[in-house]
């Protein structure tokens, strides 16, 4: 996006949080997988997505979450209001997307995954209307783009290009300066919908099954994620943030050094 100055985050002191972060001893990941961040599974994944935003979030919300339930590992299950967007506290098993004006924090979207060694256990999507309420990013393809990006973190999927000034390749993955492709800054494709060779890369990450994976997740779950919420700590009440260039974070939760939580913002 050309808000944020996204490129900062992948250098400098926000790397190398990152890279220890990382379990030892891990295996190569596969391309386009942010840091080995998965959703464990033992065969295909359900995932609720709890809808905190405001309504004219909503098509653009429910059309991400379509487009990225077409991969043959993922559907997204769209479901009410399970949090409030000031919190936007996560909830087990859940991605939980929020919108409100969060103010001038350098960023249009920023996507939390709290994971136990690299396995994603819920995950939260905070989309700030301080920015989308200007005019110069009050624009329908901006408001795909980005939320169709956050879902993409969400899911452990990493960016594919972080250059603002490179032609768009027709992907949400993409940095651009111009996400509807019709300014003349950045070629002429739309960056508003994951491209197929994401979705090759997304099968990548999810092609290779686990031991183990969250009952909430599991398709045909009729339990009600809402009756963990409380179990759940907000990030703000356990951990300590450490942002490089106001875009990217790493937390840790003192006392469980199992227990991560990322965030990863636009």
């Amino acid at each position: 996006m050309t808000l944020l100055n996204k490129a900062a985050a992948r250098c400098g002191l926000v790397l190398a949080v990152l890279a220890a972060a990382a379990p030892i001893g891990a295996t190569t990941v596969p391309t386009q997988s942010w840091n080995g961040y998965h959703w464990a599974h033992t065969g295909n994944l359900a995932i609720m997505v709890g809808n905190n935003t405001s309504a004219k979030w909503a098509p653009y919300l429910s059309t991400a979450e379509t487009v990225w339930s077409t991969d043959k590992y993922i559907d997204f299950l769209p479901m009410a209001s399970m949090t409030s967007a000031t919190s936007c506290a996560g909830i087990y098993g859940t991605i939980q997307v929020c919108s409100g004006n969060y103010g001038a924090t350098g960023w249009s979207g920023w996507t939390t995954v709290y994971t136990s060694g690299t396995s994603i256990y819920q995950a939260t999507i905070k989309l700030n209307d301080y920015y989308f309420n200007q005019a110069k990013y009050n624009k329908a393809a901006y408001f795909q783009q980005v939320i169709c990006q956050e879902l993409g973190n969400a899911l452990g999927l990493d960016d594919s290009d972080h250059s603002y000034t490179n032609a768009n390749i027709g992907s949400c993955m993409d940095y651009t300066n111009d996400s509807s492709g019709t300014l003349g800054t950045n070629g002429t494709l739309a960056n508003t919908a994951p491209s197929m060779s994401d979705v090759t890369h997304l099968d990548g990450i999810y092609s290779v099954f686990d031991s183990t994976q969250l009952a909430f997740t599991k398709p045909k779950v009729s339990s009600n994620a809402q009756a963990v919420a409380g179990s759940v700590p907000e990030p703000a009440s356990w951990s300590m943030m450490f942002v490089g260039f106001g875009a990217l974070g790493v937390a840790m939760r003192r006392g469980r050094k199992a227990d991560l939580a990322v965030a990863f913002a636009r």
